[in-house]
Order: structure tokens, then C-alpha cells, then sequence
């Protein structure tokens, strides 16, 4: 249980890794279940799926953890507003306004898709080895807004946040909706047998100034207090991608690590360790391009964090071109990373 040692800053044997959307398309098992199964929706709640998913980069990699295949759109699934899922295009969520939204949302609207996801929670555990953990996780309600916003995929997530502080009464309702659904979904998988949470603020970055506090550190703030409140052993990662400066911000006393990215400064990251556990932050990229350059670099990134308690993993999640000798390299290294010092 490195992980759940790390997390909790005890003294470990080793330096836990695993990757962000580690058990995906980069992985030829994956694509071939994926042909076999009727869709990606099909995939995330169809339990018994979901769990071999879940469990074929431990089989393959050996990593510290598992992290439950699922998606972070199924939220407003479960909410109301229908997801679906088109090749090339990815999950798209029903075209929805904000008065919609407001009235016809229901906690218990759909409650029936998030016990899916339990149930494959469930049967991973009961395959997977007692000293690998299984994470849970859920999106933020800016990251999951912007989705909900966005059904034709256009990305315009300025303009979508500048029409959040038009209607902030609105939107006030509308995101403690999210933050009580999104509270309860990690409890729901806590329950299951989840023990570990990550919270997931792809694009906190959109954020900027007195933004990033109302619309992403506040929102986590609270559904963290909430997971806390009745969960208070489960250790929670936040992942606000991107926001540079400003992730010392994030501390709070219900979070226990902070997930960061290639643009973090040493101030933040002296700030965050002498509080709180920092995981990262190797990029994708240059484990998709693997060679010398990857070697060096996961050093770099062990010789810059691991003197404090740390998580080896990436500043964002694994590219679907990635070959899996790369990945098989990077583990090979941080395993082999303290005998070398």
C-alpha cells in the first residue's frame, strides 16, 4: 500500500507511480476489447467490462495503483442531460440551456447508471491484489460545466465561463447541484470500495484572477469538506491542471495531494510539500517519444519532488499513441530509481 502510506506521509518501500488514463488506447488489449464491446458508453456501464478495463495495465505494468475505468461526463448522465459517445468526436452531452438544466435535474434522476459504476468497482476489488489500491474519481464542476456547455465540441470554454459570470445567481444553483451529485458519486464509490478519490479540474486553467477561486479552488473546497465529512480516512487527490502559479492556493485541510503539471514553480512546489503531498509530472509527450530523453527526464522529475513524500505520474493523461515499451521503461526506472542514490 505505497500509495495509501504516501498519501497519509508515512514511510514507504517505494515510490508509487501510476498514469493518468492509464488503462486506455495505448494498450492493445484495450482496442481489442473495445471492438468486441457495442461502444465506449457500452464499456463504462457494463460492469464486468469496465472492471477488465480497469485491471489491464496492473496485469501488464505492476503499477501501485488502479484507477476505475469511467468517465467524468457521467455526472450530468446521471443528472439528466443524456451522454453518448461518437467515434472521433468522443462523449457528447445532450444540448441542454441553463434553465433546463436548474429545473429538470434530479440527484435520483438516473441513479441507476452510478450503481453500475459501483458495481464494477466491486468486482475490481475482489480481483484486484489487497496491497494495489483502487482509485475513484470525479470531475470538477468547472471542467464538467464546460462539457455540459459545449455540445457541439467547439471548445470555447472563455466564452462559455464569460456567460457563466452573466448568470452567476444561475450558475450558483446550477454548480451546487454538481458539487452535492458530484460529493455523493465519490461517496457511492468509496462505499463500493474506492479508496482513494481524485478530483479532476481539466481546464482550471480558462480560469484566471478572482475566476479560478469562485468557479474551481471554492467548488473543490466544498466537495472536498463534504467527502471529508463522512469519509474523513479516504485520501483526495486535486488535479487543476495548468494553473502555474497559483496551486499552493489549492491547499486545503481535506486535500492530500495536489496533482500538478510541467508548469509548476519552485515556490509552489515548497509550499505545497511542506503541507501536503505533490503528484506529477512528467510530460506526456515525452513519454510518447520515449529514448534516452524519457530516462533523463523521469529523473529529473524524481530528483526534483522525491525528497518529500511524492506520486510518480504525468502531468496530464497517457496519448493513445504511446508505445507500450515506454511505459514499460518508465516503470523499470522509478522501481530502480532508489538504488541508484
Amino acid at each position: 500500500m505505497d500509495l495509501i502510506n504516501t498519501l497519509k506521509q508515512k514511510k514507504t518501500k517505494g515510490l508509487p507511480v501510476w498514469i493518468m488514463r492509464q488503462a486506455g488506447r495505448y494498450l492493445p488489449e484495450f482496442r481489442k476489447l473495445k471492438k468486441k464491446s457495442k461502444g465506449f458508453m457500452n464499456m463504462v456501464y457494463t460492469p464486468k467490462i469496465a472492471s477488465d478495463v480497469t485491471l489491464q495495465p496492473i496485469k501488464r505494468f505492476g503499477f501501485d495503483a488502479a484507477i476505475i475505468f469511467s468517465d467524468i461526463l457521467i455526472i450530468p448522465d446521471s443528472l439528466g442531460q443524456e451522454l453518448t459517445y461518437e467515434e472521433g468526436r468522443g462523449p457528447i452531452l445532450r444540448e441542454m440551456n441553463i434553465d433546463q438544466m436548474i429545473s429538470d435535474f434530479s440527484i435520483n434522476k438516473n441513479k441507476k447508471k452510478l450503481l453500475l459504476v459501483y458495481e464494477a468497482i466491486k468486482r475490481t476489488k475482489k480481483k484486484l491484489n489487497s496491497k494495489i489500491p483502487l482509485i475513484g474519481f470525479v470531475g470538477a464542476p468547472l471542467t464538467v460545466s464546460f462539457f455540459m456547455f459545449d455540445s457541439n465540441k467547439e471548445k470555447k470554454y472563455f466564452k462559455i465561463l464569460s456567460s457563466f459570470k452573466k448568470n452567476k445567481k444561475k450558475i450558483s444553483k446550477l454548480y451546487k447541484l454538481l458539487e452535492n451529485a458530484t460529493a455523493e458519486h465519490a461517496i457511492g464509490q468509496i462505499n463500493a470500495g474506492a479508496q482513494v478519490i481524485q478530483i479532476f479540474d481539466t481546464w482550471a486553467n480558462i480560469a484566471k484572477g478572482k475566476d479560478l477561486n469562485a468557479f474551481s479552488i471554492n467548488p473543490i473546497k466544498r466537495i472536498c469538506k463534504q467527502i471529508k465529512k463522512r469519509k474523513p480516512n479516504i485520501p483526495i487527490i486535486i488535479f487543476p491542471r495548468n494553473v502555474g502559479a497559483r496551486y499552493g492556493e489549492y491547499i486545503y485541510k481535506h486535500v492530500d495531494c495536489i496533482s500538478v503539471g510541467e508548469d509548476i514553480k519552485k515556490k509552489e512546489i515548497k509550499k505545497i510539500q511542506k503541507e501536503k503531498v505533490i503528484q506529477g509530472n512528467l510530460s506526456p509527450k515525452i513519454l510518447l517519444n520515449g529514448g534516452k530523453k524519457l530516462e533523463n527526464e523521469i529523473k529529473k522529475v524524481l530528483n526534483k519532488f522525491s525528497a518529500k513524500p511524492f506520486i510518480f505520474n504525468l502531468s496530464h493523461g497517457i496519448m493513445p499513441k504511446t508505445p507500450v515499451k515506454n511505459v514499460k521503461k518508465l516503470v523499470k526506472v522509478i522501481r530502480n530509481y532508489k538504488n541508484e542514490i
